[in-house]
């Protein structure tokens, strides 16, 4: 499934004194199978941008595709299907008194036979590491933090959908439940096939993982590229009031003392193997 984004913009509230032009002639395409990271400080439109993705909103201007074909109304039922968007916070929207009902809520919508449904259910969940037999019949609202937001993802993943939008997935979770969401994503992403399209104002959540990162800045798109290329200057991210991940502004300075180290790091475990090979030390 290909999305494709030409010239689109978008006004909240157009033509009265609270007209606030949230996107400014955005061109994207995101390709099947993509890893895309889409960062940007408060306000910069990114909500906004990914609420667009699947019909959630629609252009003031401009216009979006699927597969090569432009989206009109008849078609926001369908894309809705097809990709799948998990709010900030989503642990807030579960409701139903138990763990199945929560997740079975988009399938039974759909019409499908109850049989189906358990299946998608109980597949979604161990998408997301949770046991169906175990943690079904339970009230969500017993679990974790963390469980409760795989739980949030199970019930977008039992639709099915081609493609994955998390807008900021790892908000207010501790450390432990950050890694844990993120990597379920990046499993998701890996052995799934799903397209990935993350919201994140975290360098570090974004550089070793996306494939490409778009950043925006008071609704406009300044930087597309690899996590390499938009890295690649520190100077013009901070003027936008973004930095650069820890590990990768290391290596900056390493570069501006003389240092023969490569600049696009995002690891610890890389950053310590350039630095032993800068030292000449025989890595193991």
């Amino acid at each position: 499934m290909q999305i494709k984004l030409e010239n689109v913009s978008h006004t909240y509230m157009p033509g009265t004194p609270f007209e606030t032009r949230a996107l400014i002639d955005i061109n994207l395409t995101i390709e099947q199978g993509e890893y895309l990271a889409i960062i940007g400080q408060t306000g910069s439109g990114k909500s906004t941008l990914v609420q667009h993705l699947n019909g959630l909103l629609k252009p003031t201007s401009g216009r979006i595709l699927i597969d090569g074909k432009e989206v009109d109304k008849t078609a926001y039922r369908e894309i809705r299907r097809r990709v799948g968007l998990i709010f900030q916070f989503p642990e807030q929207q579960l409701f139903a008194e138990t763990v199945f009902e929560d997740v079975a809520f988009g399938p039974k919508n759909l019409g499908l036979p109850e049989a189906e449904v358990r299946r998608r259910v109980e597949n979604a969940m161990l998408l997301v590491g949770l046991d169906p037999q175990e943690l079904g019949d339970r009230s969500p609202f017993t679990l974790s933090g963390g469980q409760m937001r795989r739980i949030a993802m199970a019930g977008v993943l039992a639709m099915e959908p081609e493609v994955l939008i998390l807008d900021e997935p790892a908000a207010g979770l501790d450390p432990r439940g950050k890694k844990e969401i993120l990597d379920q994503i990046d499993r998701l992403h890996r052995e799934e096939g799903l397209t990935v399209v993350l919201v994140s104002h975290s360098m570090e959540d974004v550089a070793s993982r996306a494939k490409h990162l778009l950043v925006l800045v008071d609704g406009r798109q300044k930087m597309y590229g690899t996590p390499a290329e938009v890295f690649r200057d520190g100077q013009e991210l901070a003027e936008m009031g973004l930095g650069l991940p820890q590990m990768c502004l290391l290596m900056h300075k390493l570069r501006a003392a003389g240092k023969d180290v490569p600049t696009d790091i995002f690891t610890v475990e890389d950053a310590r193997d350039a630095i032993l090979k800068m030292l000449g030390v025989p890595q193991t």
